[in-house]
């Protein structure tokens, strides 16, 4: 498992349309951030299965990059969007917010797989259903915890499954 494979997982499924357009109108909708989403999915994909805190301090090492960076970009991008003058400029809005989510993906893999704490963030479930796992993990995450939005989690998994 490297954070190279996690990111081209995640740019593939991504690359699906329904995918791409349910995960986005869950993020203006519900505050979800895909990429975390997407980490918690494809660490389901790996039969892995996130442990208690981990999504916190995943959020802790993440957090300040995505509202100081990613947030910023995209939001100005989007008001670009109907400005027919600044679509060349959008499009290098663009590659940069994906390279600011590449870098967003290095943080999250840090703080789960590389942290030298000591805490055993994931635990290996080989014999558990995939779909299972990934349900799991999405459930830790803010917009799924506590069992809320509970349908939505389900579209995005089935989704997820689709685009494999």
């Amino acid at each position: 498992m490297t954070v190279d494979a996690f990111w081209e997982w995640s740019v593939e499924r991504y690359s699906h349309p329904a995918t791409r357009e349910y995960l986005l109108m869950l993020q203006d909708s519900l505050n979800l951030v895909v990429l975390e989403a997407l980490f918690g999915l494809w660490l389901g994909s790996q039969r892995c299965e996130w442990q208690a805190g981990v999504v916190d301090r995943l959020g802790a090492a993440s957090d300040s990059w995505l509202r100081a960076v990613v947030v910023p970009l995209r939001s100005t991008r989007k008001q670009w969007r109907s400005e027919p003058t600044l679509q060349t400029a959008r499009q290098h809005l663009l590659a940069l917010e994906v390279q600011a989510e590449r870098h967003l993906a290095e943080l999250m893999w840090d703080a789960v797989m590389v942290s030298g704490d000591g805490v055993a963030k994931l635990l290996h479930q080989p014999d558990r259903p995939i779909a299972d796992l990934m349900r799991v993990n999405l459930g830790c995450i803010a917009p799924f915890r506590d069992g809320k939005y509970v349908s939505e989690r389900e579209q995005v998994v089935v989704l997820i499954d689709q685009a494999t």
